[in-house]
């Protein structure tokens, strides 16, 4: 019995030894990619003296990739939905001849593999396995996790913008971005500041006519105009898209002052008053918490909506004044 356990206790102290010899480095796998794109995985590794045996990659716990240096074809790969492995010149050459070739393709990639055409399966974990030689066999592994973004095809469009605007006017307009996954996070600034929370309505999130999957987001601007707006007759607005860490985009707009009208302003309370009435308070929402909006929306036609009914406010209020 105790020259049993002696036994085991030496076997056990020597393939803690071969498994404290040999680990993974380094595993650059990149935490998010873009769709239709192409990442490059790296498994760096110390054989601390042990010979090696395989290099295994997996997603998702099924294995698409493997390097035995020793098999006359040492490059494997195995069909996965979402997974296809670049294969290159050296790949061709290397797997049809055994020599030089197969060395020069050992030591220039036989820890990288190129994944090319990214879709929407193409998101998971994704494991580096590296085995050392018998008769332990023993094997180390890390794994990352990817995830794969739909990107804008085009630039955030801003909807709803006359070319100038007076002292008093209401500007009301819409961001919109292009579809995207996850949903683009928008943002407007004012003169290169960030346009105070009070100024904004929205998120709204609607689901794309081209992918099901994917959101278009709208972000409202609407603010009263002061003369402190106006540098130098010249107001800029810009709206901001983002998908960290990916993608960044902008859209700015120069708007000129219109002259002021020869009557009196209109006191701010009042048009604030009078646009209350007829629009209700806003309910502001965070971000994260999305808005469905109808598909047969128009961003155009509401903003022209808004702009015939506030002339119609200011025309009354004007009748008011004169009589």
């Amino acid at each position: 019995m105790m020259g049993e356990i002696n036994v085991y206790t030496i076997i056990l102290l020597l393939f803690a030894k071969q498994a404290f010899g040999i680990r993974v480095t380094e595993l650059t796998v990149p935490s998010h990619a873009v769709e239709d794109g192409s990442v490059l995985l790296q498994c760096h590794y110390d054989l601390e003296g042990d010979m090696l045996y395989s290099i295994k990659w997996y997603k998702d716990n099924r294995e698409f990739f493997r390097y035995v240096p020793s098999n006359n074809i040492p490059f494997s790969y195995f069909p996965l939905n979402g997974v296809t492995v670049y294969v290159s010149i050296i790949h061709a050459y290397a797997s049809a001849r055994i020599g030089p070739a197969r060395d020069q393709e050992k030591d220039s990639s036989s820890n990288v593999v190129k994944l090319v055409n990214l879709t929407p399966e193409s998101a998971g974990l994704y494991r580096c396995e590296v085995s050392g030689e018998g008769p332990y066999f023993v094997t180390v592994f890390d794994e990352k996790k990817i995830r794969v973004h739909l990107l804008p095809y085009d630039r955030p469009r801003v909807i709803g913008l006359q070319e100038e605007y007076k002292v008093s006017d209401i500007l009301a307009v819409n961001c919109t971005s292009s579809r995207s996954r996850p949903q683009t996070q928008l943002k407007w600034l004012i003169n290169n500041e960030a346009a105070p929370r009070r100024h904004i309505t929205g998120p709204w999130y609607r689901i794309s006519d081209e992918r099901p999957d994917a959101r278009e987001t709208i972000l409202q601007l609407r603010f009263i105009l002061k003369e402190e707006h106006f540098k130098n007759g010249l107001l800029q607005i810009k709206c901001q898209s983002s998908i960290a860490p990916l993608y960044q985009d902008e859209i700015v707009h120069h708007i000129m002052r219109a002259e002021d009208s020869i009557l009196d302003p209109i006191p701010e309370e009042v048009i604030n008053e009078e646009v209350n009435k007829m629009f209700g308070q806003h309910t502001q929402r965070e971000e994260r918490d999305p808005i469905p909006i109808a598909e047969s929306q128009n961003d155009r036609n509401s903003a022209a909506t808004f702009r015939a009914s506030y002339s119609s406010i200011v025309i009354i209020l004007l009748l008011k004044a004169i009589s």
